[in-house]
């Protein structure tokens, strides 16, 4: 066979070997149990997470995100992770108030038990992206509330609390204001109205 030809093989194998190497979606053979969810209307973007349990619940879990293809997939970001799989695991809410409602996945719980933590992907359905909010899952028990655009968090302790947040430019969490306790004739719009009130910057007086 002349070297050419032999050079042309090789690379032809490699190649193929390759691609198949990469393969991720919908392998039968892989380790663990797989679950694929697709967070836009073109279903050849795919998010798959792969549990490889370490007890009867809590896993090490791997993330992949990517686009399938007949082939090979390609994979645009892949993620370790420990979260406790569940039933019903995936919420779909806007949290950056763009419209769009993004990617919520369950990741483990605390405390009591009714402490609950997520993992959050902001989704641009026009670019088919999905970007992870930094540090979203130290936030227990989030929940957006529309009307005042903030996260608001519950915590269980002792006392429970509640905690307001909102994402900087960067996409990061900060809180806003202090906690502060659940109690029985508690106004939560009235509390949360009075915090985002104090944050607001203070305007210059007119001169008299």
């Amino acid at each position: 066979m002349p070297n050419k030809y032999r050079i042309f093989l090789l690379c032809f194998i490699f190649i193929s070997s390759h691609s198949f190497a990469q393969k991720i979606f919908h392998q039968p053979n892989a380790k663990g149990t797989w679950q694929y969810v697709c967070p836009f209307k073109d279903k050849s973007y795919v998010l798959a997470i792969q549990y490889l349990m370490v007890d009867k619940e809590l896993s090490k879990a791997n993330i992949y995100f990517g686009k399938s293809g007949k082939t090979a997939d390609k994979i645009f970001w892949k993620e370790n992770r420990d979260m406790r799989h569940i039933t019903d695991n995936i919420t779909y809410e806007d949290y950056n108030n763009d419209g769009i409602k993004d990617l919520l996945i369950f990741e483990d719980t605390g405390g009591r038990g009714g402490n609950s933590y997520y993992n959050l992907y902001l989704v641009n359905s026009q670019n088919h992206t999905l970007t992870k909010v930094k540090d979203f899952d130290k936030i227990v028990n989030p929940n957006y509330n529309k009307k005042y655009k903030v996260i608001v968090s519950y915590g269980l302790t002792g006392t429970n609390y509640y905690q307001l947040y909102r994402l900087n430019k960067k996409q990061i969490p900060y809180k806003i204001g202090e906690p502060f306790d659940d109690t029985e004739n508690l106004d939560l719009d009235k509390n949360i109205d009075a915090i985002l009130k104090k944050q607001q910057p203070k305007t210059n007086r007119s001169k008299r």
